[in-house]
This record gives structure tokens, sequence and C-alpha cells, in this order.
């Protein structure tokens, strides 16, 4: 039964990444200005989207590592979320 959540998240990635390439391969339909355009787009879009998703990660790393079963554990997590957030503030500036 551990398997279903990552089956399912298999298939979203699998949804999820036809998506995009339905995106792209109308993007290339346009006009050359329209086509860079969309694609800035695009690339800011999914930026945003990665900043968002390195801070809940980071977030749910620190929750986590309130429930750690031990100091090495929990150092750890605390660990990935100070990365995720060294390098999103890299990443802004």
């Amino acid at each position: 039964m551990a398997d279903v959540p990552r089956f399912r998240e298999g298939v979203i990635l699998r949804f999820t990444l036809a998506r995009i390439a339905d995106l792209f391969n109308a993007c290339d339909q346009l006009s050359e200005p329209e086509k860079q355009a969309a694609h800035d787009e695009i690339r800011r879009r999914l930026k945003d989207i990665h900043y968002g998703a390195t801070q809940d990660f980071a977030a749910r790393c620190r929750e986590l590592s309130a429930l750690a079963p031990n100091r090495k554990i929990q150092n750890i997590l605390l660990m990935i979320a100070q990365v995720c957030e060294t390098d999103r503030a890299a990443d802004v500036s």
C-alpha cells in the first residue's frame, strides 16, 4: 500500500510534463517575437513556482526536524532547510 502515493505522484508528474510539452509545442507556432515573450513568461512562472516549492520544502524540513527520532536526523533536516533557504536567498539577490 506504500507504493500508492508514489504511483500517484508519478502519474501527476507525467501529466504535468505532458502539459508543459503541449505548452512549448503551442509556443512554437507563434511568431518569433511572440514565441520569445511566451518563453520568457513560462520561465518566469516556473522560477516563481520553484521559489515557492523551495520555501515550502524548507518549512516542511523544519517541521519534520521537530519529530525526528534522534539528534542526527534532526540536524540533517535542519541543514537541508538551511541550504534551501540560502539557495533561495542567493537566487533572489
